[in-house]
């Protein structure tokens, strides 16, 4: 099997065709981009015909089953695309090795999978096209490599973009690639010598930017406290429910106090947090394998004190919201990020 990112799909297509196609990840704009490319690519070699399927408990597989073995009237080559669900079941699963088997050289197989996991390489629809698969990983860039990402995208429009600039567009888009690639549009548009000062970026750069709970949480577990309150006032203005907040927050404090669990008693509140077999724990609660340098960040910077006083206080925030209708919950709430400095 071949594996490729997004950006290096082009380049692939451009050789041959293969008769299957594995797109791995949840960002709406890298699978489509990718789908679409595969598609077109299939145009020009003749595959006339395309069928779309959102994989669910009431799937027609026979009909699916009985379109792969049969050429249409007015066509000759078709492609199917099969759109997932995050958890197929095993049922799902062996249909789809059912479909695979199916193929021929007038048959494209797109298969997209929001989720796949190592498990997943052993089971036997994922053995039996192994050998002819490409896989195009279409997971949303975590902030460290969405410079990269910005960089190839802006060399393939023709900009000329300033390290600084990249900095900036990253940290105000972070997480949402549609609306970095709208701000590269306009930046393409508004300046026709393709040079990208910071100025020129701060320009275009939308005040709205996107950003969604989880970064908030991962900018406080990182003490990176004046971006999660930029973040909160983001937030704020989207309008998204304080209790949702409160909800995930809650989560990860309690992540945070279950995997300090000491063996020993605490002796002094103000000593740093226990941390013994992290990678045990990680598994343990199902940690994901990107979020577990923030929890280390916070292990490693928090006391027994601090952490009671965030659960504390977050018992504090509750009452306010459910009982007392406060409208300072949102100054509340970025008074509360600042306990995690």
């Amino acid at each position: 099997m071949q594996k490729v990112f997004p950006e290096g799909l082009p380049n692939i297509l451009s050789k041959s065709l293969s008769p299957f196609y594995l797109l791995t990840g949840n960002d709406l704009l890298l699978l489509n981009e990718s789908k679409d490319q595969v598609v077109h690519a299939a145009r020009l070699a003749d595959f006339d015909e395309k069928q779309e399927v959102s994989i669910a408990n009431d799937t027609k597989w026979e009909d699916l089953f009985e379109a792969a073995q049969s050429n249409g009237l007015f066509f000759n080559r078709q492609i199917i695309i099969l759109n997932l669900p995050e958890a197929p079941t095993a049922s799902q699963m062996k249909n789809v090795a059912e479909l695979c088997r199916f193929s021929h050289a007038d048959l494209l197989l797109i298969l997209c999978l929001p989720k796949f996991s190592k498990a997943m390489e052993k089971q036997a629809w994922f053995t039996q096209i192994e050998a002819q698969t490409i896989q195009v990983n279409c997971q949303t860039p975590e902030i460290a490599k969405l410079p990269t990402w910005l960089s190839h995208r802006a060399k393939a429009m023709e900009l000329q973009i300033e390290p600084e600039a990249v900095q900036l567009l990253c940290y105000s888009y972070e997480g949402n690639l549609l609306a970095l690639k709208q701000v590269l549009q306009m930046l393409q548009l508004r300046f026709n010598d393709g040079k990208i000062s910071l100025a020129r970026a701060k320009e275009v750069v939308e005040q709205a930017a996107q950003f969604s709970p989880f970064q908030w949480i991962d900018a406080l577990l990182e003490g990176k406290i004046t971006r999660a309150e930029r973040i909160l006032k983001h937030l704020q203005n989207e309008e998204v429910q304080p209790v949702v907040l409160l909800r995930i927050i809650q989560k990860e404090l309690l992540v945070l106090l279950e995997i300090t669990r000491s063996p020993q008693p605490v002796q002094n509140s103000n000593q740093p947090l226990y941390m013994g077999n992290l990678r045990a724990e990680f598994d343990r609660l199902k940690v994901w394998q990107n979020r577990r340098p923030f929890y280390q960040t916070a292990l490693q910077r928090l006391t027994y004190k601090k952490l009671y006083q965030l659960i504390q206080r977050l018992a504090e925030l509750e009452k306010q919201v459910k009982q007392e209708f406060s409208d300072e919950i949102w100054l509340e709430l970025e008074r509360f990020s600042a306990y995690f400095e």
